[in-house]
């Protein structure tokens, strides 16, 4: 990547010569009308790099706060991952809020429990789940990252999303700031949010400034902690005449953990459509020894073969063995990845911003990936809609400031519990089994403690209010005003 030439100034080039054309005066019935916006003034752009679910939801909520924005999206549209994740009341009343729960649902697998199994296949313990429903309003559900982005996108203007805009250079000046793109695309707008992953560009090249003018923390020169590899699937729909489990009403996900003699750690979550998501954790084959590298996040088809035969012949609690699975598996949705976890200390500076795994990563077991990056979204849209015309860059670093202090606690306590998870199921030996047992036997109202300390409500502050249908109500969690001073600055 060319080093960023931060010091030029964007003022040479006109607004009206990157910036996409003007809302259209008419717009079909499945895009939404901004009721709620309180912005007269146009001139407020935000730029999004990455079309994950983040920068997506991020999207969908400035159209929705009638802000102008454009995703600028290094992949083709084809290319969003085919994994599944997890979402859980912390985000679903706010996709509630948004109008698309009618919509997620209609693709998502709600959790019974996890079952802990030894390799041998019998039981060491078993979480239920299913009082969440009454406790928090929602059960966990399984859904597939396809389907969820693909929901979103249906939502937004089809001109707000460039698929294909590799950015190469940020250029950032007092009257804003510019992506460049590898293939001579030029976008410009107020603030940019880096919103493109783990191995983020844009945090690449935020921190590559900061570190040229010494003002980047050591500790966010490191590079990422890798733990493991992991190799993710999800199956075409199976035979339910052999997977019955997969038509349940209520899933069952089932964990299958490793040991000195076959340290592989095996998760089995059955998804909507009658799909069956599995994921393998552990000291998997590899040709590649960096870590830092950002070609190295994914790994191609050769060697995405390798690792399936290495663990084929682990057994699955559904009978044979999980080579069945990848069998009816197709190549394209089948994800090989460094199993990362890492929290930055930058997140902002000028008119950059990170979020999601731009800022803090998380193992992609944990379940906490997608949903911090949807919270921070929120958060931060928020921050948005109560700035107010010039933009100045003061204005916006407040905004900045007030993100990260409001989400700072959250994603630590994120990252600490994806940690012990981590630990928990992947630790080996006598003592790890016994703390296995431990916790997976613990009584409900300790496990039910531990969960409520997790639980958060972000709501937009445009958008009618949606009660709170649990058994034990959580406060919302907003930002009610951006910072009036700048207690640190880089």
């Amino acid at each position: 990547m060319p080093k960023s030439k931060s010091s030029r100034s964007v003022d040479s080039v006109p607004r009206s010569a990157t910036s996409l054309p003007p809302h259209p005066a008419h717009q079909s019935s499945s895009t939404p009308s901004f009721p709620y916006s309180h912005h007269d003034d146009p001139a407020l752009k935000i730029l999004i790099v990455g079309a994950g679910i983040g920068g997506l939801l991020m999207g969908y909520c400035l159209e929705m706060a009638g802000i102008n924005y454009v995703i600028l999206e290094r992949t083709q549209r084809s290319h969003i991952s085919k994994a599944a994740i997890q979402l859980s009341s912390n985000t679903l009343y706010t996709l509630e809020q948004l109008g698309l729960l009618d919509e997620v649902m209609k693709i998502a697998k709600p959790t019974a429990g996890m079952t802990l199994r030894k390799q041998n296949l019998s039981v060491m313990g078993r979480v239920d789940l299913k009082y969440f429903k009454e406790r928090h309003g929602f059960y966990t559900y399984t859904v597939q990252r396809t389907e969820f982005c693909e929901i979103l996108v249906s939502r937004m203007r089809k001109d707000r999303i460039r698929w294909g805009q590799y950015v190469l250079e940020i250029v950032s000046g007092d009257a804003g700031v510019q992506c460049r793109c590898a293939n001579g695309y030029v976008e410009q707008g107020d603030i940019l949010v880096g919103a493109d992953g783990a191995h983020s560009a844009v945090r690449q090249n935020l921190y590559r400034n900061l570190r040229d003018k010494g003002l980047l923390p050591k500790c966010d020169m490191e590079g990422l902690k890798v733990t493991q590899n992991s190799i993710i699937g999800l199956t075409r729909p199976v035979d339910l005449t052999r997977f019955p489990d997969a038509a349940a009403e209520l899933a069952e996900v089932h964990i299958i953990s490793g040991r000195d003699g076959s340290p592989f750690t095996l998760w089995l979550s059955p998804t909507s459509g009658n799909r069956i998501n599995w994921s393998v954790a552990g000291p998997l084959l590899t040709n590649n020894k960096s870590e830092d590298s950002f070609m190295l996040s994914h790994f191609g088809p050769e060697e995405i073969a390798k690792t399936c035969r290495l663990i084929s012949g682990l057994e699955i609690p559904y009978g044979g063995t999980l080579g069945d699975l990848i069998a009816i598996t197709d190549d394209d949705c089948m994800t090989k990845m460094l199993v990362e976890e890492r929290y930055f200390k930058t997140w902002y500076h000028g008119r950059t911003v990170l979020i999601g795994e731009a800022c803090h990563k998380y193992v992609s077991y944990s379940g906490q990936g997608a949903e911090q990056a949807m919270l921070d979204a929120v958060c931060l849209v928020n921050l948005f809609h109560k700035l107010e015309s010039p933009f100045r860059l003061k204005d916006i670093t407040a905004a900045f400031e007030t993100y990260f202090e409001t989400r700072l606690p959250e994603t630590k306590a994120a990252i600490q519990a994806s940690a012990q998870t981590a630990n928990l199921i992947h630790g080996q030996g006598l003592a790890a089994d016994m703390m296995r047992k431990i916790v997976f036997n613990l009584p409900a109202w300790i496990q039910a403690a531990s969960i409520d300390k997790m639980q958060v409500r972000y709501f937009l502050d445009f958008l009618p209010i949606v009660p709170d249908r649990g058994s034990k109500p959580i406060p919302p969690t907003r930002p009610t005003s951006i910072k009036s001073s700048i207690s640190r600055e880089y």
